[in-house]
């Protein structure tokens, strides 16, 4: 039987009833979720990235990026075969992470500085966890592994750029649109040379309030997954591999805390923590899918990407431990 939109949506309603009558059965662990939630959202997420996505949309808004992008060009133009445009994207996702890479491609495609099928490329490359997650919070927090922080960033970034660039060499429709290559900084210049925008306080305002409106959505998200994966920890024993994987696959932060928890090979450890970062979680896919707005993108293939990355840090991530992990 064809799965149309209307087994989807009563999928979807039947969810929503089965999250209901689980925050009903487990009150307190609905109330320790979603207080860890909060906090992890207030004392965390909410002063690192709101000031951050401010300024992104100003820079954005007044044409700053388009500068910053002709600078980058020479560099990220032959490296990732991108357009003017794409660079700006790539440095804002693989400096603060998910979802700062996707909102800046949103961005960039709403103001026509980036075209569509660009657009998915960038999504899947620069949307992950961000560097210091990785190296701070997972290889030294969590693994205890200071001496795997490279690698590991190595891991999950090369996982992501190997599986956005294959599946931009599979769309060929992608390939028969492209029709530059690599051009010189004063063709990347002119290209990305808009109309000169002042800066002023309504442009401020609503780059401010933009900023308000995301944070407050991710916090959303943040919140109600925490939930779930609160009552995933409450059901069955703790620490258990299976309870770890599905509680990562919801929200990779609680998840990896488990998996780190549990008595088994370091070396399995990092082969697992690669697979559930790579993915970002179905929480990182909502705080995606939340900042891309009305942009169109198509969230089917971020997630397509965001599968094969996860399972090509699984690769990598063997290949470490196997042969160069001393």
């Amino acid at each position: 039987m064809k799965f149309t939109d209307r087994h989807k949506n009563r999928l979807l309603k039947g969810f929503i009833l089965f999250f209901f009558i689980l925050m009903f059965l487990f009150p307190y662990a609905s109330y320790k979720g979603a207080s860890s939630g909060l906090m992890l959202w207030f004392y965390n997420v909410l002063p690192t990235l709101l000031p951050f996505i401010i300024i992104s949309n100003l820079m954005i808004r007044i044409n700053i990026a388009d500068k910053i992008s002709a600078v980058l060009y020479p560099v990220l133009g032959r490296l990732f075969k991108v357009s003017p445009g794409g660079c700006y994207p790539i440095l804002i996702g693989f400096i603060s992470g998910i979802p700062m890479g996707a909102k800046s491609v949103a961005d960039l495609s709403a103001e026509g500085k980036v075209n569509y099928n660009e657009s998915h490329f960038l999504l899947g490359m620069c949307n992950n966890a961000s560097p210091i997650f990785i190296m701070n919070y997972i290889a030294i927090n969590q693994l205890k592994m200071p001496g795997i922080r490279v690698p590991l960033f190595a891991i999950i970034y090369g996982s992501s750029v190997i599986s956005a660039i294959i599946c931009r060499n599979y769309q060929k429709h992608y390939k028969r649109k492209q029709t530059h290559t690599v051009l010189s900084i004063s063709s990347a210049a002119s290209i990305i040379q808009y109309k000169t925008v002042r800066f002023s306080f309504d442009i401020l305002d609503k780059s401010i309030m933009n900023g308000f409106e995301v944070i407050t959505r991710i916090g959303g998200y943040i919140i109600l997954f925490s939930i779930f994966a609160q009552i995933i920890n409450e059901i069955g024993p703790s620490p258990s591999f299976y309870k770890a994987i599905i509680m990562g696959i919801f929200e990779i932060t609680t998840g990896i805390d488990q998996v780190c928890k549990i008595r088994m090979d370091s070396n399995i450890k990092i082969v697992l923590v690669s697979f559930l970062t790579s993915f970002g979680g179905l929480s990182g896919l909502a705080q995606t899918k939340s900042v891309l707005g009305e942009s169109r993108l198509s969230t089917k293939t971020y997630i397509n990407i965001k599968i094969l990355s996860s399972f090509i840090a699984i690769l990598l991530s063997l290949l470490y431990v196997l042969f160069l992990k001393g």
